[in-house]
């Protein structure tokens, strides 16, 4: 065997080593609030490293809270795992006041395991995201600094066993006044 077959063949071994993008029978629908959520104060926005930790800044989070759903639309049980390292959900947020404020601070080096979750044929299970939080661990948020119309996108990652799972919500609005 040549080097350039061993080659090819060692990183085709790495790649199917790797856990695959499983296609599951599942759905995600976000739900938004359907009235206009009414919020004292436009929280300041910006980075604050290390919040929520040893030393973190005191935050204010938007008082909003969306909901998903996750759907079987097939016949046999799946098992996912929720919460912990395995789950990540992506909110993007648009409209006239969204500021999107990252996590800049550091992550400790433990794997954070979630609990698993079945959601049998035909059922659906549904979770809540308070204060516009995302990310990894839920660190990072988005803040709304002004009144008006909202759009928001959801990418909730997770593990169904050692197979990846991305599943993409369509768009749902909302409504922000501040005073």
């Amino acid at each position: 065997m040549g080097m350039k077959t061993h080659l090819l063949t060692s990183v085709l071994a790495l790649l199917a080593s790797f856990p695959a993008l499983a296609e599951l029978p599942l759905k995600i629908e976000l739900l938004a609030p359907k009235e206009p959520v009414t919020l004292n104060k436009a929280a300041e926005a910006k980075p604050q490293p290390g919040r929520g930790g040893r030393g973190g800044a005191d935050i204010t989070l938007p008082d909003i809270t969306l909901r998903y759903r996750i759907t079987n639309t097939g016949k046999e049980a799946i098992v996912l795992e929720h919460g912990g390292d395995a789950t990540t959900n992506l909110l993007v947020v648009k409209g006239p006041g969204a500021v999107d404020v990252p996590y800049l601070g550091f992550h400790l080096a433990v794997w954070l395991s979630g609990k698993p979750i079945t959601i049998g044929g035909g059922e659906t299970k549904e979770f809540e995201i308070k204060g516009l939080k995302y990310g990894k661990r839920d660190m990072s948020y988005w803040n709304i600094t002004k009144s008006g119309d909202y759009e928001v996108s959801l990418t909730h990652n997770t593990r169904a066993g050692q197979a990846k799972v991305s599943l993409t919500s369509e768009p749902a609005k909302f409504s922000v006044v501040i005073k």
